[in-house]
Formats: C-alpha cells, sequence, structure tokens
C-alpha cells in the first residue's frame, strides 16, 4: 500500500518505523518545519523529518494545507492512504478525500472522551482510571470520525505524562499495524455523543497555593517534567511526589510545613519526593534540603 505519512513529534516515531519496516511503502512524509531551539536558537528539524531523510523519502514542511498547489501535491503521489499522528496542522476536507482509503488519524485517548490537543494531561487531571488509543478515521471535526478500533488500559499509580505517552505511542502503532492490513474489512464506528469532552492546551504548568493538594498532585503527574511552584520568586520543579489526605491540617495554604519539604494545601498535604531548582540537575528531596544553607520550614509557594 501506497503510504503518506504525516507527524512531527517524538510520539509519532515508532508507527513511521514500523510502516518503514512493514510491506508498505512510505512515499512522502510531511512534517512540520524546523524551527529555532536551544540557545544558539539553530534550526531544529523534528523527530520525523530526521527519520525520513535517514531513509530517503520525500518530506513536505508545508505551513498550510489549504492551497489549491499543496493539494495538487499529494493528489500527484497518488496515495493508498495518509497516515497521520500528532502532525500539527488541521487537514482541510480537500485532503481528506485524496487517498483511497482516506486520512487515518492515531489519537491518545479513548475518544469521544479528551478530543483536542492535551488529552494525555487532561486524563491525568481528571483523575481519569483508565485511557488508551483510539484509530480514527479522519473528516471535518475536531477528532470526531469513526473509530476504527480502539483499546484501553488502566493508569497506574506510578504512571505519569512520560509513561503514558510512551505507551500510548507502542500501542497506538501497533494497533494501526494491525488496521493496514486488513484496511478493506474496517468497519468504521460512529462516536458516541454522550461523553465528549475536550483537551486544550496547556500552557500554565505551575502549582498554586490554592491548589488542593489531589490536584497539585495530578499537575505533578500530568505536567511532568514542567511542573513547578515558586518560592521566593525561584522555580522549584516537582518532578515526583504523594499526596496524604489531612481535612484537619491547620497550617496555611502554601506553607512548607517541615524540614522534609510538606506543602499545606486545600484538604492535605503534597510531598515532593524528585525536584528540581532552576539551573541545577534533578535530586531527591532529602538530597536537596541538605544543600540549603537555612531551613525550609514557615517559607510559602506563591
Amino acid at each position: 500500500m501506497r503510504v503518506v505519512f504525516m507527524g512531527s513529534p517524538e510520539f509519532a516515531v515508532g508507527t513511521l518505523n514500523l510502516l518503514l519496516k512493514s510491506e508498505n511503502e512510505v512515499i512522502a512524509i510531511y512534517t512540520k518545519a524546523p524551527k529555532p531551539s536551544g540557545r544558539g536558537q539553530r534550526l531544529t528539524k523534528s523527530p520525523v523529518h530526521a527519520i525520513a531523510e535517514e531513509n530517503d523519502i520525500e518530506v513536505c514542511t508545508p505551513t498550510s494545507l489549504k492551497s489549491l498547489m499543496e493539494q495538487e501535491k499529494l493528489r500527484n503521489f497518488k496515495p493508498d492512504i495518509v497516515v497521520v499522528v500528532s502532525y500539527g496542522l488541521i487537514l482541510p476536507k480537500e485532503i481528506l478525500y485524496i487517498p483511497k482509503y482516506g486520512c487515518i488519524n492515531i489519537h491518545p485517548s479513548l475518544l469521544p472522551r479528551w478530543r483536542g490537543a492535551a488529552p494525555i494531561q487532561h486524563a491525568i487531571l481528571a483523575g481519569d482510571q483508565e485511557t488508551g488509543v483510539s484509530i480514527i478515521q479522519l473528516n471535518e471535526g475536531l477528532d470526531s470520525g469513526p473509530i476504527l478500533k480502539q483499546k484501553k488500559f488502566i493508569i497506574g499509580k506510578n504512571d505519569n505524562y512520560k509513561t503514558l505517552y510512551d505507551r500510548l505511542s507502542i500501542l497506538g502503532s501497533n494497533l494501526l499495524m494491525e488496521i493496514l492490513n486488513k484496511i478493506e474489512k474496517q468497519v468504521p464506528l460512529e462516536q458516541r455523543d454522550d461523553n465528549v469532552c475536550y483537551a486544550d492546551k496547556v500552557e500554565d504548568y505551575r502549582i498554586y497555593a490554592s491548589n488542593a493538594c489531589e490536584v497539585a498532585y495530578r499537575k505533578v503527574k500530568a505536567f511532568y517534567p514542567k511542573a513547578f511552584v515558586k518560592i521566593e520568586n525561584k522555580r522549584l520543579r516537582i518532578l515526583d511526589a504523594d499526596f496524604k489526605v489531612n481535612l484537619s491540617l491547620t497550617s496555611a495554604q502554601g506553607e512548607i510545613i517541615n524540614d522534609d519539604m510538606h506543602i499545606s494545601l486545600e484538604s492535605g498535604v503534597l510531598i515532593p519526593k524528585v525536584v528540581q531548582m532552576e539551573g541545577r540537575n534533578p535530586c531527591m528531596v532529602a538530597d536537596f534540603i541538605r544543600g540549603l544553607k537555612s531551613s525550609m520550614v514557615k517559607k510559602f509557594i506563591e
């Protein structure tokens, strides 16, 4: 089968590698254009872009697919199917009907729950007990196309954004290959409307003194490795934590209540386990505290 692949981040790499090892022919790869990054602001190619070049596959980096020129370009590839994995651009309806079998997408949630840009983070923030992957036929809506296949698993206590990201990437890749091997026999199932919710892009990774302790804990897991508190105007990332419910706690919210850096919040205590101060390496809380010149007791997160 002639496949055009559209994807950009690391999440899409596993799928692309499996496609390249399969009997399918990847005839072109669409990915986000290189962008400046790092201290030197050097142009950096996406992980998918790098793999395309290693395999001498034509790379396309349009900023939009709405123009007639881009649509004609895709049509000239004569794809049987377009596989979309975290691409980053919207596919207009004209693109959707070019391939023989349409455009299919790997989405890391149990659709129709968590349509949108940040399904993994929102599943953790909401305290969902399970998550999974949905392979859908793309339509003109936002992640609203019919489901070709879906598989779920339990979210464990030790899971965070990174562990779910990796597991969902592997699961999605394997599920997609199952579908491609039997694409003519797939029977799409329309999504139900009674469980639709949306996962907007997350831009604020801060834990606030006003947060409840379980909310703060979920932020640590959902935003790994970016969740942080501010102490004396400095950012302290919390990479791993636990929490303890204590409805009778009398300490002020946001107060660091002991030398183990437990933080008093609404309904209980956030217990940091692994932290990272600005400009330093990650470390266990005990090691971080030993490196301080003065006690953290009675300090507050801002």
